[in-house]
């Protein structure tokens, strides 16, 4: 099975961008809050799961304490966040990754991490009969160019 990516130019409005940043902060929130339970539960001696369904599972059971707010953004951004951090993970369990060695998962910076979110599943995509607009959950229709 071959997957293929495209990149398209966006012109978003104010508040679509607004949006794109809350997403991307959603992604790092998920990634470092789930973090921190691995750790802590580690260092409590329990053993956790570092898989992304299991990271995933523990986000779903915890969003509303962990984060009240989280129906501002899709329900993709946190599911990236929990599939980075289990990415992160398998590389280092697995110790290498093109040829140097792989540290464990740090938590990620505002200031120094690359802000990206990403759709798998759900409604997005070409807005039918307008060859210029993009449909993205939560942000709504977007410009391209």
């Amino acid at each position: 099975m071959m997957h293929e990516g495209i990149r398209i130019a966006l012109d978003p409005t104010s508040s679509q961008i607004k949006g794109r940043r809350q997403h991307a902060g959603a992604v790092r929130f998920a990634y470092n809050i789930c973090l921190a339970h691995v750790i802590e539960e580690r260092k409590k001696g329990n053993k956790v799961s570092t898989s992304f369904y299991g990271l995933r599972k523990w986000w779903n059971q915890n969003k509303e304490e962990k984060a009240p707010w989280w129906r501002e953004c899709s329900k993709e951004a946190y599911a990236g966040g929990c599939e980075s951090l289990a990415l992160a993970y398998k590389n280092y369990f697995e110790g290498k990754k093109n040829g140097r060695n792989v540290g464990c998962p740090k938590f990620k910076s505002r200031n120094r991490s690359r802000p990206s979110f990403s759709y798998t599943t759900g409604s997005f995509g070409p807005v039918e009969g307008d060859p210029y607009r993009l449909k993205l959950p939560r942000i709504g229709s977007v410009h391209t160019f």
